[in-house]
């Protein structure tokens, strides 16, 4: 940029604000590019220096055209390599989203993009009076995936409170990919349970990562809703949890809820829930426009009335504890 146009810009304070619109576009580009590069599997196959001839063959590209377009996007945004005719993984977003812990931020990229995105495509005519959309059926398995993204963070909330309760018997609801019962199981190896969830494919993902894990002799999944499940083997429970999901239960139902999990603990035991709560910040707000758009889910919860409904449930002692303190995301016990 030369002198002349540096100073027009400095003196107009409404160019300034478009060039910052304009870097905003650039960082959606990024994540545009991102999102197709993992859509695609082409993250995954420049983690070896590949020409655009070799890329085509591999994710058996037509449209040639478009994919060289697609790849030199990538070598502008600095997020891929171009030397001797071949192309590769440059930027950090890029390897870190290629690499054996990267899945769980793919997933959330594809969820920003492909659900939050349609969200806030459909949003004015929602506000209109549109009925909210029907995307979870379709995204269930990506965000039993995204939710991952959080999962050291969880882990240390679920470990701590599995030794500190030493539980013979667990049910989760909502059990998603099912690795909260593998850091239960692993944290004490006594406990065995049953992890519930609504959506088939979930089931099927939790059951077969289980069995990977060699847990599936000591846990079963099955499909379930804990407001009207009534053929459990057990009777109650030592521990019960609740990750990620209270906002899938409308804020008149939460308070049957916990009494329906109240029930089904047996006398000293435990229930442990995560949950992003309605506060200030960006992540939960946008969460919270996200989650009353869509058919089958509600408004975020608050965590002060959520402590106030478990101890009108009959818990006797609630606790709160910070998972991430930059949000407003909460680990409660209550016991």
């Amino acid at each position: 940029m030369n002198i002349s146009a540096l100073l027009t810009l400095v003196r107009n304070r409404q160019l300034l604000s478009h060039t910052a619109l304009m870097r905003d576009l650039k960082t959606l580009s990024r994540l545009y590019f991102l999102y197709a590069a993992i859509d695609m599997g082409l993250l995954m196959q420049l983690r070896k220096p590949s020409s655009l001839e070799m890329l085509s063959r591999k994710i058996n590209a037509v449209r040639t055209d478009l994919l060289d377009l697609l790849l030199e996007l990538g070598v502008a945004l600095g997020e891929l390599s171009f030397r001797n005719g071949l192309y590769a993984l440059r930027g950090k977003r890029s390897r870190s989203l290629s690499n054996e812990y990267g899945d769980p931020f793919a997933a959330m990229l594809q969820e920003c993009i492909a659900y939050h995105g349609s969200v806030y495509h459909n949003l004015a005519d929602r506000i209109g009076g549109a009925p909210q959309g029907d995307y979870l059926k379709a995204t269930a398995t990506l965000i039993a995936r995204s939710s991952r993204s959080l999962e050291h963070l969880i882990k240390i909330f679920v470990q701590r409170a599995i030794h500190e309760c030493k539980p013979k018997s667990l049910l989760e609801i909502g059990c998603g990919s099912g690795i909260y019962i593998r850091h239960a199981a692993e944290m004490y190896k006594e406990v065995t349970g049953i992890g519930i969830d609504m959506q088939e494919m979930v089931i099927h993902h939790a059951r077969e990562n289980l069995k990977e894990w060699g847990l599936a002799d000591r846990f079963t999944v099955v499909k379930a809703d804990i407001r009207n499940w009534c053929d459990t083997p057990e009777k109650s429970f030592d521990f019960i949890s609740l990750y990620n999901n209270l906002y899938y239960f409308k804020p008149e139902e939460r308070p049957s809820l916990f009494r329906r999990i109240r029930s089904l603990i047996t006398p000293g035991g435990t229930f442990a829930m995560v949950s992003l709560m309605r506060g200030k910040s960006i992540t939960s707000r946008n969460f919270d426009i996200v989650l009353r758009s869509t058919s089958g889910c509600a408004s975020l919860p608050e965590i002060g009335e959520t402590m106030e409904h478990l101890r009108a449930s009959g818990f006797n002692d609630v606790e709160r504890r910070d998972i991430l303190p930059s949000e407003d995301f909460y680990g409660v016990l209550a016991w």
